[in-house]
């Protein structure tokens, strides 16, 4: 069947392109101390992040648009040659300015896996669109594991400007597979007029759908305020083997994910809102305690469980988005979530910057556990309401 064969072509698809992702991130601030930056390193680190997520915010909306006109494979292949452009560039980079519009660019032109989860949520059959995704999210997850464990290696070894080369041929090559691996299935839906504002309005007049989104910002938000003082912490608390265990670190929350997400996919007897609130929950006790850890050890076991929260989370909230959608809706309505998850991800890493300067490195966990419960409380007040409620691309609304 087709599907199948589009969900393993892109599940080897997005492990290469993730591996790609991370190979140079976990790995930013000491490219920063290369290129001259002394002095506020944790800002610098998560305005490159931002940045990046800024722009991807302006775009992602627009990209959902084109998916639904003009197909979502069509927006993988684009994505994923842009992508490996931008990383060519950054590679011959000799200051941090340059490489602060080069994140602008990345994130103009992003949206490798987002539009793979579009391909694979609009052309699964309903009923295994929960497998589908949880097989997808094991492959993304396998890939940042492999990708800072590379990074590692390959940035201690060669470089970290080399490694933005390799990058580029890995995206490459995981858009090959997409190109000559895949095929989409034309919706009626995706040859009617767009008009944005209407799509906006019934997307925003969905209470379900809103809460749905409001967890996935806060998730990203969340998980991105400690992405850049995470390899500060690390440095604080170990002065061997630095670079090492912040790729082991940054790794082994893939791991989890990558157990825990066809795990979760497989619990078809538990409501999906269910597993979305108790991963909420479990998030924000794993943030807190990661915040509370002086031993490298215990933070990697911390990352470690708090990754099957976060698949959980993932996994769900993915499933319970595809559920309020109309198939000819799902690229404008992924779109909008997009846009929406990239502006979680520009202000948690300021956020990050902010609360790691400002009160120490540990706060940045604990200010994340508070998006987790925010998040949780949104669930919660929505539980007695089903999650099957379809949004339909009505004109004229």
């Amino acid at each position: 069947m087709q599907w199948k064969r589009n969900l393993w072509f892109l599940s080897i698809a997005v492990f290469l392109a993730n591996i790609s992702f991370t190979l140079t991130f976990p790995f930013m601030p000491k490219f920063l101390e290369q290129l001259g930056v002394k002095e506020n390193l944790s800002l610098w680190s998560g305005a490159m992040v931002s940045f990046n997520f800024l722009t991807y915010a302006i775009m992602a909306p627009i990209w959902g648009i084109f998916a639904d006109k003009h197909g979502k494979r069509n927006m993988l292949i684009r994505s994923g040659l842009g992508i490996a452009f931008s990383y060519v560039l950054m590679g011959l980079v000799v200051n941090h300015w340059q490489l602060l519009v080069l994140r602008g660019l990345n994130g103009l032109l992003a949206g490798f896996i987002p539009a793979a989860i579009m391909l694979i949520a609009s052309n699964t059959p309903d009923f295994e669109i929960g497998y589908a995704l949880g097989i997808l999210n094991t492959f993304i997850a396998l890939g940042s594991i492999m990708g800072p464990f590379l990074g590692g290696s390959l940035v201690h070894y060669f470089g970290i400007q080399l490694t933005f080369f390799i990058s580029a041929g890995l995206l490459c090559l995981a858009t090959t597979l997409a190109l000559y691996g895949t095929k989409e299935k034309v919706f009626a839906g995706s040859q009617t007029k767009i008009i944005i504002w209407q799509d906006m309005k019934v997307i925003l007049g969905n209470r379900l759908l809103m809460v749905y989104f409001f967890c996935m910002v806060m998730l990203q938000t969340a998980i991105f305020t400690i992405q850049p003082i995470l390899p500060i912490r690390i440095a604080e608390l170990t002065t061997v083997n630095v670079d090492f265990k912040t790729g082991a670190i940054f790794s082994v929350i893939g791991i989890s994910l990558a157990i825990g997400s066809p795990l979760i996919a497989k619990l078809r007897r538990v409501s999906y809102q269910v597993i979305l609130l108790y991963g909420l929950i479990m998030c924000a006790v794993f943030s807190i305690a990661q915040g509370l850890t002086y031993s490298v050890t215990y933070l990697g076991i911390e990352r470690f469980l708090f990754g099957f929260a976060n698949a959980a989370v993932n996994v769900s909230g993915n499933v319970l988005i595809t559920q309020c959608a109309s198939e000819e809706m799902r690229g404008r309505v992924f779109g909008a979530l997009n846009g929406l998850t990239a502006l979680g991800a520009v202000f948690g890493p300021l956020l990050g910057g902010f609360l790691g300067e400002r009160f120490g490195t540990a706060s940045s966990f604990h200010g994340s556990a508070v998006m987790f419960v925010l998040a949780g409380f949104a669930v919660w007040s929505i539980r007695k309401r089903t999650a099957k409620i379809n949004i339909t691309n009505n004109e004229g609304v």
